[in-house]
This record gives structure tokens, C-alpha cells and sequence, in this order.
């Protein structure tokens, strides 16, 4: 066959390059689109799992005494927050305050169960945040739902850092809690919340939780969804960058990491990437052999961990929850620290080390404080199915959600005749 009559049957060069082109230019255009325009649905996702944006559980429901409060952000935003105030014969003005910053999709119902750690085997005040929500109306919903409860608003990361603060200044100004020591936890996106929060207000909070959090959005984005890689550092909008705001702390801004080992969402090494960013010298890295990105929360000795936080970070006197600490690993995780160069104060405890680590061995035996508190693992998952919220429920960007938002994203492009 002649070249010229093989050339009738292949595309020219041009017409090959204008097709790859196109195909090229909708393909950017549609990861773009959804990128940009859609992002906060991707990053906060509103429909997981599956009734979380109508039914949002009450402290009722967990047997505490919960009271369910109305904030209004400066933007004017309205947003709720549950208030549960220490009980059993504590008098919540003496007893510390902890301002819990939920994980991603779900709601503030579905941590709960952590909450009721705190207030039935701490004693302390716990004021849960619900952020702000999402009105969404389209084919893959029944009607006007929200995301986050029943606060109102639009997700972002903008509105968030407002919702946090007004829920931080509502402590701050309520005569029974305003001179409780005050604790941010964090969990994934919450710990970013928290590690904001923190650096805006070091004097007027006495620590820092954070578990499995990231090191930033743009750092994390590409490896949870790798086709919007091209687009991060043009179009991402929502940043969150946790790695700056925690360089900022005061060298004795008492911080505790708590990291999964086994996180298959945010990469352990985010978490130490911020542990070597943190300016403080007061922190303390506590890892989880078998803790995944969703059960870290239920794994041995966690809650003992942030009970020996607390207690050594509060100047009440009568706030002791053990006398002991629990047992500790001997043999260190096989990932080193980013941070192993850097150095280490006596009260710091860097990641890899052995005393960094928790295993399933016992408590001490000598602490029945501590016994009671790890006696809640189970009653935890227990309370977790029954939340229907905390398995599944720290995703920070769900296929089905993904999968949604670029169904939107080309019939935009289609409606826009690109």
C-alpha cells in the first residue's frame, strides 16, 4: 500500500494533535472545574454516611446531660453547639473544659461517643462544635438537606476558622466555664481546626490534641484524589496550612500528637512532618501500631494518654486521673520520625522512640484510674455503631462524593459548551 493511500485512511498530524488536544482540554477542564468550583463539596463531604446531614444524635442519647446552644459566627452565620457540662458530682467550674473538633462528614452527633470519654471518665466539660452547614438541593438529594447538622451556612475553610472561634470565646465568656483549663481536640480536618485555633489563642487555651491530621490540603489532596494533582496549586482554594500555624506555638504550648499507624487516608508521615514543624518544646507523640485512619480513637490506652495530658496540664488540684501512666512499648515502629534530628526537650517525646508508642499491654496495675478509663474501648464501639458515625465517618474525600461532584462538573462544562 502506497504511503499516499495509507495516509488517506490515518488523521493528519494536525487533526491527530487538535484531537488529543480537545480531548486533553475537556478532561483539564472538567478536574479543573470540579476542583475549583466544587471543592468544598470534595473536602467536606455532606452525605456520609447516609442520613448524617438529617439525623444528628443528641447528648440524650448517650446518657448525658446535653444542652444544645445557638451561635452566630461575625460573618452572621448560625451555627449549634452542644454544651455538656461536667456531672456526678463535679462542679463544672472546676473541672477542665475540652471544645471538641469533629472529623469530616457526619456530624457532631456522631462524636458523641468520644464526648461522653471525656465527660463520664474525665470529668470534664465538653463543648462539641457542629460547623457550619450546607443547604444542597439537586438529583442526589430529597430535598433541602445540610452537611454538619443543623447548623446554617456554606462549609469552607474561611467560615470554619469563624465558627471555632466563636465557639472558643463562647467558653471564654460563660461564668461557669470561662476560667476552666481549656483543651482543643482535633481529629483529622478537626485537628487542623485545632491547630489554627491554637495558634490564635495559646494564652487563652492551656493545650493541644490533635490525631491523624495533615500537614496541609495541598500536601494531602493529591494523594487522596491523584487525577485533581495537576490542578492543586493553581485552583485549590481551601488550604488549611496546619505545618505554618503550628510553627507559630510558644515553646511551652503543651501539644499531644496521637497518630494511627496503619492511616490510610493522611500518611503517618504528615503527622510527623508536623510534629517537626512544632515550635513547641512541650509535646508529646503518642502512636498507635494498629490505629487506622477511623479507629484510632478506639485502640489501648489512647483515652489513658490524653488523661495524663490533661491532668499534667492543669493546675487544678484536684485533677488527677492516675497516678500512673500506662505500660509503655519497648520495641519502637520501624518508621523513624522526620523530627529524629531535631532536639529533644525533657519534656518532649519523639515519634519512633519507645516510650512514643502504645501497645496493648495492660495498665500499670497499680492504677484503677486508669483501668476505669480504658474500660471504655469497648463501650466506644459499641456506641459508635449506634451513632452510625464514627467508622466511616472521618473520610475526607469519599469516591461516591468524588464521583458526584465530577457528574457535576461536566454538565456545567456541557452547559457551558466547552
Amino acid at each position: 500500500m502506497s504511503t499516499s493511500v495509507l495516509g488517506s485512511y490515518l488523521p493528519s498530524l494536525r487533526t491527530l494533535f487538535k484531537w488529543i488536544a480537545s480531548t486533553l482540554a475537556v478532561s483539564l477542564a472538567t478536574g479543573g472545574t470540579a476542583l475549583y468550583l466544587l471543592q468544598t463539596r470534595l473536602i467536606y463531604p455532606a452525605n456520609l454516611p447516609a442520613g448524617s446531614r438529617t439525623n444528628v444524635p443528641k447528648p440524650e442519647d448517650f446518657g448525658m446531660p446535653g444542652e444544645e446552644i445557638d451561635l452566630v459566627s461575625p460573618d452572621g452565620v448560625k451555627i449549634k453547639a452542644y454544651v455538656i457540662r461536667a456531672g456526678q458530682g463535679y462542679e463544672p467550674s472546676a473541672r477542665p473544659t475540652v471544645l471538641l473538633l469533629h472529623a469530616n462528614a457526619g456530624n457532631v452527633g456522631h462524636r458523641l461517643p468520644i464526648a461522653k470519654v471525656f465527660w463520664s471518665k474525665m470529668g470534664c466539660n465538653v463543648v462539641a462544635l457542629s460547623y457550619r452547614g450546607r443547604v444542597l438541593q439537586g438529583h442526589y438529594t430529597d430535598g433541602p438537606t445540610r452537611s454538619y447538622g443543623r447548623s446554617e451556612g456554606s462549609p469552607n475553610e474561611k467560615g470554619i476558622k469563624l465558627d471555632a472561634q466563636t465557639a472558643l470565646d463562647y467558653v471564654l465568656s460563660n461564668s461557669e466555664l470561662e476560667k476552666t483549663p481549656i483543651f482543643l481536640y482535633g481529629q483529622s480536618i478537626g485537628g487542623a481546626v485545632a491547630i489554627h485555633l491554637a495558634s490564635q489563642n495559646a494564652q487563652r487555651v492551656c493545650g493541644l490534641i490533635i490525631e491523624n491530621t495533615f500537614l496541609s490540603l495541598p500536601q494531602l489532596v493529591p494523594r487522596i484524589l491523584p487525577f485533581l494533582a495537576p490542578f492543586v496549586p493553581f485552583l485549590l482554594h481551601q488550604i488549611w496550612p496546619s505545618d505554618q500555624a503550628i510553627s507559630t506555638l510558644p515553646a511551652e504550648f503543651p501539644v499531644l500528637f496521637l497518630a494511627g499507624s496503619r492511616d490510610e487516608l493522611v500518611e503517618p508521615s504528615q503527622m510527623k512532618g508536623l510534629w517537626a514543624r512544632c515550635s513547641s518544646k512541650v509535646k508529646e507523640w503518642r502512636e498507635f501500631p494498629h490505629g487506622t485512619h477511623n479507629d484510632t480513637c478506639v485502640q489501648p490506652h489512647y483515652f489513658a494518654h490524653v488523661a495524663t495530658f490533661i491532668s499534667q496540664h492543669t493546675d487544678l488540684a484536684d485533677v488527677n486521673f492516675s497516678q500512673h501512666a500506662p505500660s509503655q512499648q519497648t520495641d519502637p515502629p520501624a518508621a523513624q520520625a522526620a523530627a529524629a534530628s531535631e532536639p529533644v526537650s525533657a519534656h518532649s517525646t519523639a515519634p519512633g522512640s519507645p516510650s512514643a508508642s502504645s501497645s496493648s499491654a495492660a495498665s500499670d496495675g497499680g492504677s484503677s484510674s486508669f483501668e476505669f478509663i480504658e474500660a471504655s474501648t469497648e463501650e466506644l464501639r459499641q456506641q459508635q455503631e449506634e451513632a452510625d458515625g464514627l467508622v466511616g465517618a472521618g473520610s475526607l474525600g469519599p469516591k461516591e462524593e468524588a464521583r458526584e461532584v465530577l457528574h457535576e462538573a461536566k454538565s456545567e462544562l456541557r452547559r457551558q459548551k466547552l
